[in-house]
């Protein structure tokens, strides 16, 4: 574990089972997050949040992270799991409560 990570993070970490807190993603996480769950690019996203590709790929990183996965496809599953996305419109379900 790396001594840079937040706080929080680390908090998160030391707790088991139902104690574990919810991830918190920034705005910015989240519509990366909606934007790939609709199918989008690094690439893509990168040119509609006007952002560099690696900043792009910059909140996916902290994404995996702050949900302890290790892909794209794991951070999609569990913010579904979450409900940061609402599979039946493909909007955020509830991520403005977890701010």
């Amino acid at each position: 574990m790396s001594t840079n990570q937040p706080f929080d993070s680390l908090l998160c970490a030391s707790l088991s089972g139902e104690e574990r807190l919810p991830a918190q993603l920034t705005a910015k996480e989240t519509e990366t997050l909606l934007w790939c769950f609709q199918g989008k690019t690094s690439w893509e996203i990168a040119r509609i949040q006007n952002c560099s590709e690696s900043t792009v790929n910059f909140h996916f990183t902290n994404i995996r992270r702050k949900f302890a996965v290790s892909s794209r496809s794991a951070a999609l599953l569990k913010a579904i799991e979450l409900g940061f996305i609402n599979v039946d419109k493909g909007e955020s379900g509830g991520a403005d409560e977890r701010h």
